[in-house]
């Protein structure tokens, strides 16, 4: 069973934040599943590395629409970001660290984040960008 299910009520209205949202949901459930299913560390190491690369990739995409549009919120909104990118790099080191580690509490953490952040904040942003004319 996935750690988080995308359901329309995640979507912010901007088709390519949409898009990246499920893409990333679809990673942190593939991870978490692989925790669960205790598969090989390195399906784990693999999967964590291009989840957080992907935020990163994604958390971009949206800088670029909060600078391009002057969102009044960015700089706070970009902490936000921040500190999702420190928490899962934090949990890609310790996985290659070998050391023992807790990661289904961490994947719940990283999914409760996600799921927050979108519904408040990327909400937000996603009004923002729609009264600009962003779709």
């Amino acid at each position: 069973m996935p750690i988080l299910e995308w359901n329309d009520d995640y979507s912010v209205g901007v088709s390519i934040i949409d898009t990246e949202h499920k893409q990333l949901v679809g990673m942190i459930n593939k991870a978490y599943d692989s925790v669960k299913n205790m598969e090989e560390e390195k399906v784990l190491k693999i999967l964590v590395k291009d989840m957080c690369d992907y935020a990163v990739s994604h958390f971009s995409t949206e800088e670029r629409f909060m600078e391009k549009y002057g969102y009044p919120a960015h700089e706070e909104h970009e902490k936000m970001h921040h500190d999702f990118t420190v928490k899962a790099e934090a949990l890609d080191l310790l996985i290659k660290s070998g050391n023992p580690v807790e990661p289904v509490k961490v994947f719940k953490y990283l999914a409760d984040w996600l799921r927050n952040h979108i519904l408040k904040t990327d909400k937000d942003l996603g009004r923002f960008l729609n009264e600009k004319g962003v779709e």
